[in-house]
Order: structure tokens, then sequence, then C-alpha cells
């Protein structure tokens, strides 16, 4: 599916104006605010704003094979898909380190959401330690070309460009008073 595609899916199933745009290297930019709703459908600590969910799938309707990632507790009701925490007492699909995943069969998935805790100060309310972002890219590079990866968070995470195109950034305000955040969006490039 091409980005302008993606774009005009996003357009028409979420009644939102057109807030992103190709540039002229091909990628895609946007911003996006999320307006002042300040629910967490999920009740959890960390869990991803009202909306988020309803506009990922909007951008990727073809995608039918979906992973959560550091996914706490998702609404899956909104984006079905698997799970995969580290913490067992959140009933993910699987108990998994996400610099390893070594449980998760990841050839399987089309598109993986991705939402680590961004801070030593995050970690703590988690109850875990930081990751380590190039080692989850680095696992994450055993999922199938074509494959797309969206990863919420406050920095770029390294990725390889020969196996990784970064194909979209979109700029997220969730509202007054919240931490800015960045939606990377990587394609499991060809393999060479």
């Amino acid at each position: 599916m091409l980005w302008e595609n993606r774009i005009d899916s996003y357009v028409s199933k979420t009644g939102f104006p057109r807030s992103l745009f190709a540039s002229e290297d091909g990628r895609v930019v946007g911003t996006w605010i999320m307006g002042n709703d300040y629910r967490v459908k999920s009740e959890y600590y960390g869990g991803y704003p009202a909306g988020y969910l309803k506009r990922m799938k909007a951008l990727f309707p073809d995608k039918k094979r979906v992973l959560h990632l550091f996914s706490g507790k998702v609404d899956i009701g909104v984006f079905p898909g698997d799970t995969v925490d580290i913490n067992p007492a959140l009933k993910p699909t699987y108990v998994d380190d996400a610099q390893k995943l070594e449980r998760v069969p990841l050839a399987k998935y089309d598109l993986v959401l991705a939402d680590p805790p961004y801070s030593i100060e995050d970690c703590e309310h988690y109850g875990t330690s930081m990751v380590k972002r190039n080692t989850v890219m680095r696992a994450l590079q055993r999922l199938p070309e074509g494959a797309h990866v969206v990863w919420l968070d406050q920095v770029l995470p390294m990725y390889r460009k020969d196996r990784f195109a970064l194909e979209a950034t979109i700029g997220m305000w969730k509202s007054t008073n919240h931490r800015f955040r960045g939606i990377s969006i990587f394609r499991r490039a060809d393999q060479q």
C-alpha cells in the first residue's frame, strides 16, 4: 500500500484533517495533536493516549497480523493483535524480554506497535529496567520483509539502514502539560 493511500485512509476513517504529507525525499512527515481527552482507556500508567490506536488502525488498514510490543495493557478491541510484555501479571500473549523476543514468532507479523518506557522514572513505575532500543531493533530484524514497526518514544531508536527504512516521522502532542513524543515508522527492508 502506498503512503498516499495510507494518508487517504487516515483522513477518511478518522475524520481528522490531512496532517501527514510526503516530503520531497518521499518520507512522510506530520504532526498530531491528540486533543484534551486525558483518558487512557486501558487505565494503565503510560498507556496509549485516547484515539492513538484508532489513528494507527486507520493508517494501516491492510495490516492483519499485529504485535503490540511493551504492551502493558492495550485495548485490543480497537486494534486487535497479540501482546508482548515482560510482566506475566499483565497476561500478555507472550511473556518475553523485548530485547530478545525469543518466544515470539516474529515471522508471522506484518505490523509491530512499540511503546517502550521512555525514562528511568517510567521504568520505576513499571518495575523494570531501561531497554536498549538498538537491541530491540536488532531483534525486530527477524520480521518479514515489508513488515512495519511503529515506534512511539521520545527518541529515534538506533537501527540499521540496510535492515529498516525510516518511512515516516510524526510528532505527537497528547495535550497541554504532557510530554512531546515522536512516532517513527520503519519498514523492514528487503533482505540483500
